[in-house]
């Protein structure tokens, strides 16, 4: 569908991004029926350059998925000695081993995740408090893009819930070579990076990152990509950590919100990074829910500072 405003060209624009994560500008143009005569293709290229500087739309991500040799692990902590937890947080986010670390309230200090089994949290002074596997994150398309948040949640909540879990499963092994593995580690924070850009840190050839990077890379990952109609920082954040009989239902239901909603699957529950506008709403949501049975138990912590993926 073609929207006319310039929310719904952005939009318009994310979906075509999403369908085909490296779509070029003249097939976007196509897509969202901007040809002919007097449309001019860098137009278009403005849009997309402009989503992302208002931060509407956050770059494709590459998220790796589940590998029996490369699980990620997630971990909830707590500071034992309650002095410098800023510095703490900083050291954190510094580990090379972690992939995602964000400083919370609530009552764990930190959430992070790391693929690796020998990471030491000792040395920062933390306990854990609870660790799980990680299953491959799920980033919602939000089908309520052009409504309130308010108006949208009511939407949500009028959902069919039924009970159902999410498949946890790793694939595998993976079996990427050195030049792989370099290619993800330069593309996974922008999939639509130019070939040429990643070909001048690799010492090989553009039509070789192309190969591999079609070849190898992307059938073993998912991409993830971003919606924010206001701008991602105009959003307060909450996350969830809710234990439901109703996941896939919960996950859909997600879908009706304004924003992506990132949601981590965790070995018996899911942990939901949550963006709104008025956290009075989100907690009515969430206590009808608990109240119809939808929601058995949840916790709530308050994101501080993050480390992105």
């Amino acid at each position: 569908m073609i929207y006319g405003t310039k929310l719904g060209r952005y939009f318009n624009i994310f979906m075509c991004i999403v369908s085909q994560p490296r779509c070029t500008i003249t097939r976007i143009a196509k897509n969202i029926g901007h040809t002919g005569i007097g449309r001019r293709r860098a137009t278009v290229s403005t849009y997309v350059n402009d989503m992302y500087k208002n931060k509407i739309s956050l770059k494709p991500n590459l998220v790796l998925n589940d590998f029996q040799n490369l699980q990620w692990k997630a971990y909830f902590c707590k500071k034992t000695d309650r002095s410098k937890l800023s510095a703490t947080f900083e050291m954190l986010r510094n580990n090379k081993k972690i992939n995602y670390v964000v400083f919370i309230s609530g009552d764990c200090d930190f959430f992070l995740t790391s693929r690796d089994p020998a990471l030491d949290l000792k040395q920062y002074d933390i306990d854990i408090v609870e660790s799980s596997s990680l299953y491959s994150p799920i980033f919602t398309i939000p089908q309520g893009w052009n409504l309130s948040f308010e108006n949208a949640s009511k939407i949500m909540l009028k959902c069919n819930f039924e009970k159902g879990s999410l498949l946890r499963k790793a694939e595998g092994t993976l079996n990427w070579g050195d030049l792989d593995m370099r290619i993800f580690e330069l593309m996974r924070e922008n999939a639509r990076r130019p070939f040429t850009e990643v070909a001048a840190h690799t010492d090989v050839y553009s039509s070789t990152i192309k190969d591999h990077f079609y070849k190898h890379v992307l059938p073993c990952c998912k991409v993830a990509h971003y919606f924010f109609p206001n701008g991602y920082d105009a959003y307060m954040q909450g996350f969830f950590k809710i234990q439901t009989k109703y996941e896939e239902s919960v996950v859909h239901a997600l879908r009706k919100l304004p924003c992506t909603t990132y949601i981590y699957p965790l070995e018996n529950e899911l942990l939901i990074n949550l963006f709104h506008e008025n956290i009075n709403i989100v907690m009515t949501v969430i206590g009808k829910m608990e109240e119809n049975g939808i929601i058995e138990r949840y916790a709530l912590f308050t994101p501080l500072w993050y480390k992105h993926i």
